[in-house]
């Protein structure tokens, strides 16, 4: 069914405006939350009449407003978009099967627009009063020629009748819970002063004799709600012994008839193990009838806090004094309909405001809030007063009587009429000053801390704060934190344990303990951090604070030395120079996070790393120093024993002649150690990195340990290679010697026929030997100068005269073999000449003269090499007669030496002076063996 459009005049005649806002207002069901019952009602609507919108619209002055909505979004809209504002004006269901096509609302925006509706079907809300304020309404996209079938109409019908009914019961309940405010009003404001003054309740039946303790008393007294109390063994027993007869003797003064009947004492109170549980002021009156006393009653109040403070004060004021202390709050009372306000004596105590100086109403309050804050606390208040809100709260800055200004927390409920009209508002006003005070020290302690601190959720693990040492920390801004995850800041290998520990936290578990754990910072690099990790309940919510420090040096200085000692073990077992490029590379490459390090030992002679084991190579070693020639900058100064630690090769201008061939072995940081002997680079240790790198004192420090350790066992494998060398060589000449005193032995005493001259001549032919050895051992070498082994051998013969003995001849260094062979040679020479030519007659000579041919020119040692000539010749001794026979210093002569050396000797023996050539090759003459 269908109406004709309505009269224009029509709703001012049929129902009065200001009636329907006024009946509307009387329900109180403006912007008030979802309630199912009207969201069935519209979900009933519109399955039965198959529709996708269902609406309870509600008129008001400048809008509708829907109390429940199905397949329609907005809460509310303007009142020119209403089409349930011509339903109002009949008092029958009104349907409109194509809107598009209606005069009245072929031009409403929702018909033109979104969502495009066509069909609207909707049945008045009617108060019993007869005034129509809203309607029940079903909605469609598409058209409907047909309308609704009558069983639909009777059904939308009775459905808005069922929702009037639902807005009755609604009024009917709000208006009894009006009355029961109303009724409750003494009792609220009652229980709002006794809880901000912390008063206890007692009452003593003196007919009885039963003792009576509210909940705050008993708690007082340290008594359980379920304890029986009484005047003796509870009161009197749990009072201090110090104040139990005092305290009794006011009790009885007070209960008698003839005295003022007032009970005035403060007592302490003990636990029942004997501890003080309170400081408590107590004030009673005697209740008298018939000149008989029935009763004491009384309150009590903890004053523990104005004891300690020693502020006695009388009990009323003792009472808001600690509810101040306790809370700083100033209570107040405001009749909003007489505009009259009541203070409480902290607003005095607290705000410096004397009774007197306090105008009773709520623009007096008002004037005194801090001018930039009044407008908004104002608006805020008159808000809440004038919508269905009950309760109020504000921050803002409240002026004290001496012109400063409190920061204050303010808040207050209101208390509504049977009709819903606010009458008062109750409330207390919090002196927030000094927790701001200590808030922003805290504050500044916070972003001044040398440690990072972040306050997190721990169910979302969003950061909520982050002070400036954190961003230091992580390497990022404030706004990369707060807002954010901290779960970003865990890399990836270390998600696990992240994630563990991120359960914990949202399954609100309390945590406090300290980790360690890494993080990466912002610019991707990684560090270590000491996590002291701590949650804690604040109010119904867990809020959770991590203090972190950054101990990656730290760290960093636990792996330097934990590198050190495995350094240490890995250089004791080394055997080999060779070793010590791996070794070094071994400890410095995972320690300093590199992939090139080692150690290289330099051959001076060719100013290069050497070749071999411990030479530079490809993969962790160091890579691209084939030749310090090509680095000459940086072996100029390692050869002036300086360390280079650089941070970026090609922003050093002192590298620069060596830049390029960094480059080109890819490598942008160093540091290299150089390692010296006796003045002389002999090696060096290198880390380098593939990009710039700051390097840190400690890392530094670090390379020059290990090159001072790679060093000193370099000097202990030489050291150990030189010993074994001397040891083998002794061994070695010790053998030589034996045989050679053997065959000295078995020669001179073959065919003995003197003793004594034989004795004689074997000692004599053994000190030449040992002093062979001597000129031997004398140098650094294997052998010795042919000048110092000729010169030894001839020392007991040199009697000092001028000329005597001549040695002439270019130096020459002839192998231990040689020498010793040589010594005894010249040794049997020089005895002969004693005994028989040059020394055994003053002014006798002898002369030694050898030279060195590049070649032999005779043919007898033809192709080997150069030659040496070497003749012994006398002058100035007795006529020489050569020997009848060759004994064993004769063939010790001509064989012996050149038996060594594999040379060939020839003596002559001439009337003027025996004449002994000795020609050799020079190989065998330096020959070690």
């Amino acid at each position: 069914m269908s109406r004709p459009p309505d009269d224009p005049a029509a709703p001012d005649r049929a129902d009065d405006e200001a009636g329907r806002l006024a009946a509307l207002a009387r329900y109180a069901i403006l912007d008030t939350p979802p309630e199912s019952a009207f969201d069935d009602a519209v979900a009933l609507a519109a399955q039965l009449c198959a529709a996708p919108t269902a609406l309870v619209s509600l008129l008001d002055g400048d809008r509708q407003w829907f109390k429940a909505r199905l397949g329609f979004a907005p809460r509310e809209t303007g009142l020119d978009r209403s089409i349930c504002r011509h339903t109002v004006t009949g008092r029958d269901v009104l349907v409109i099967p194509d809107l598009a096509a209606d005069p009245r609302t072929r031009a409403n925006p929702l018909v033109t627009g979104a969502p495009g509706i066509r069909f609207y079907a909707g049945a008045p809300l009617v108060t019993p009063e007869g005034v129509a304020f809203g309607a029940l309404c079903v909605l469609d996209t598409v058209p409907r020629p047909e309308g609704l079938s009558d069983a639909q109409v009777a059904s939308l019908r009775a459905l808005a009748r069922t929702v009037m009914t639902q807005l009755e019961l609604r009024r009917g309940i709000a208006e009894r819970k009006v009355e029961a405010a109303a009724l409750a009003d003494s009792e609220l404001r009652l229980r709002l002063a006794v809880e901000a003054a912390g008063a206890g309740i007692f009452d003593y039946d003196l007919v009885t004799g039963t003792l009576t303790w509210d909940g705050r008393t008993r708690a007082l007294f340290g008594v359980g709600p379920g304890e029986a109390v009484s005047y003796a063994e509870t009161f009197l027993a749990r009072l201090h012994p110090e104040d139990r007869a005092r305290t009794d003797a006011a009790v009885q003064a007070a209960l008698d008839p003839a005295g003022p009947g007032l009970f005035d004492c403060t007592y302490r109170t003990l636990t029942e193990d004997g501890a003080v549980c309170a400081w408590v002021a107590a004030r009673g009156t005697l209740v008298v009838e018939a000149r008989r006393p029935l009763r004491l009653v009384g309150t009590v109040r903890d004053v523990t806090a104005e004891r300690a403070a020693q502020a006695a004060v009388a009990a009323t004021e003792e009472r808001y004094r600690l509810a101040a202390r306790a809370t700083t709050d100033a209570i107040w009372d405001w009749d909003l309909v007489a505009d009259h306000v009541l203070w409480n004596e902290a607003l005095f105590a607290a705000y410096g405001w004397a009774p007197e100086a306090v105008e009773p109403t709520g623009g007096w309050w008002l004037d005194r809030i801090h001018p930039d804050d009044r407008a908004r606390v104002e608006a805020d208040i008159r808000r809440v007063i004038g919508r269905a809100e009950q309760d109020w709260r504000h921050e803002y800055r409240f002026r004290r009587a001496d012109g400063s200004y409190a920061d204050v927390l303010d808040r207050g409920s209101l208390v509504r009429g049977a009709d819903g009209t606010p009458s008062r508002m109750i409330g207390a006003m919090l002196d927030l000053t000094e927790r701001n005070r200590v808030s922003a020290q805290l504050r500044a302690v916070v972003e001044g801390a040398n440690v990072g601190i972040v306050q997190i959720d721990p169910r979302s693990l969003i950061a909520l704060e982050a002070n400036p040492k954190l961003c230091a920390i992580w390497g990022a801004e404030e706004a990369d934190i707060v807002g954010h995850s901290i779960a970003k800041w865990t890399p990836e290998e270390d998600a696990e344990e992240r994630d563990r520990l991120h359960r914990r936290l949202a399954a609100g578990e309390i945590v406090r303990e300290t980790l360690e754990k890494r993080y990466r910072r912002k610019d991707g690099r990684l560090i270590w951090g000491r996590v002291n990790l701590v949650s804690q309940v604040r109010g119904e919510a867990i809020q959770t604070t991590a203090m972190i420090e950054d101990i990656t040096e730290e760290k960093a200085v636990e792996a330097r030395q934990a590198a050190l000692i495995a350094l240490g073990d890995r250089l004791r077992d080394a055997a080999a120079v060779g070793e010590l490029s791996d070794i070094a590379a071994g400890i410095l490459t995972p320690t300093l996070g590199l992939s090139r390090a080692g150690y290289a030992a330099v051959d001076a002679g060719a100013g290069r790393p050497e070749d071999g084991p411990g030479a530079p190579e490809a993969g962790s070693r160091l890579t691209g120093l084939a030749a310090l020639t090509a680095f000459p900058a940086t072996a100029a100064r390692l050869r002036r024993g300086e360390i280079l630690a650089v941070a970026d090769i090609a922003a050093d201008p002192r590298l620069a002649p060596d830049a390029a061939a960094y480059a080109e072995a890819a490598i942008r940081a160093l540091i290299k150690v150089p390692l010296r002997r006796r003045g002389e680079l002999v090696g060096f240790v290198s880390v380098h990195a593939a990009e710039p790198r700051i390097w840190g004192a400690g890392e530094i420090d670090f390379v020059r340990e290990v090159a001072g350790r790679v060093s000193a066992t370099r000097a202990r494998i030489q050291a150990e290679e030189q010993q074994r060398f001397l040891n083998r060589e002794l061994s070695h000449r010790l053998k030589n010697t034996l045989t050679m005193a053997q065959a000295i032995a078995s020669q001179t005493l073959r065919n003995v026929t003197d003793i004594a001259a034989v004795k004689e001549a074997l000692v004599a032919r053994l000190v030449a030997l040992g002093k062979a050895h001597d000129i031997l051992l004398s140098g650094e070498g294997e052998g010795a100068g042919l000048e110092a082994v000729i010169a030894g051998a001839l020392a007991i013969h040199d009697d000092g005269e001028a000329g005597r003995i001549r040695l002439q001849g270019p130096s020459l260094e002839v192998g231990p073999k040689a020498a010793l062979s040589l010594a005894l040679m010249i040794h049997e020479l020089a005895t002969n000449a004693a005994k028989y030519g040059a020394f055994s007659v003053p002014g006798g000579r002898v002369g030694i003269d050898w030279t060195v041919a590049p070649e032999d020119a005779e043919g007898s040692f033809r192709g080997a090499g150069p030659v040496v000539t070497l003749t012994w010749a006398e002058s100035g001794g007795p006529p020489v007669v050569p020997p009848s026979r060759k004994g064993f210093g004769s063939r010790l002569i001509e064989r012996g030496f050149s038996g060594a050396v594999g040379g060939e000797t020839c003596t002559t023996y001439a009337p003027e002076g025996v004449t002994c050539r000795i020609r050799a090759p020079l190989s065998g003459l330096l020959e070690k063996e």
